[in-house]
């Protein structure tokens, strides 16, 4: 039997950086999300280091859209750009 397949998703919001799994091994300074509707999703870029990626760190600060895909509280995105 095969994986179900994840569908590619767009997401606008206010990237901010802060502490993330709070309380794990696996805390860390990240990139959030946050949307209009209140949603937080951890930015982690496919093929980046989820610890400590320069190009999801420069996001910080911004309004951006984001194309990826949602685990979870997770958005593991492919594509992202600065909004304005």
């Amino acid at each position: 039997m095969s994986e179900p397949t994840r569908a590619l998703i767009c997401v606008r919001g206010r990237a901010t950086q802060q502490r993330v799994r709070k309380g794990t091994g696996s805390e860390h300074e990240g990139v959030v999300l946050e949307t209009s509707a209140g949603e937080r999703l951890v930015l982690v870029r496919l093929g980046g280091n989820p610890f400590s990626d320069a190009q999801t760190l420069q996001l910080a600060g911004n309004e951006v859209e984001v194309k990826g895909y949602r685990i979870g509280n997770e958005m593991r995105y492919v594509e992202a750009s600065p909004i304005g």
